[in-house]
């Protein structure tokens, strides 16, 4: 895999865990420091998907990359 694509993978998946950490944050009343530190590391994250890129991000290449990786496991 090239770092674009694991760059992509990485910061893709922080988004996700941060909108998960920001929803159970706020059901439980907690502060919402996890969910904004989880959010800025995917930002930084798509962020050098960006850099390594030649044309930027494309977001139909998130699920490819998904596929790519669970076809190298399987």
């Amino acid at each position: 895999m090239s770092k674009y694509e694991m760059f992509l993978l990485g910061g893709s998946s922080m988004l996700v865990f941060a909108v998960l950490l920001l929803f159970s944050a706020g059901a439980h009343d907690q502060p919402l420091r996890k969910s904004m530190a989880f959010f800025l590391l995917g930002a930084g994250l798509l962020y050098m998907a960006d850099r390594y890129s030649s044309s930027g991000i494309v977001f139909g290449d998130i699920p490819g990359v998904f596929i790519k990786l669970v076809s190298t496991f399987v």
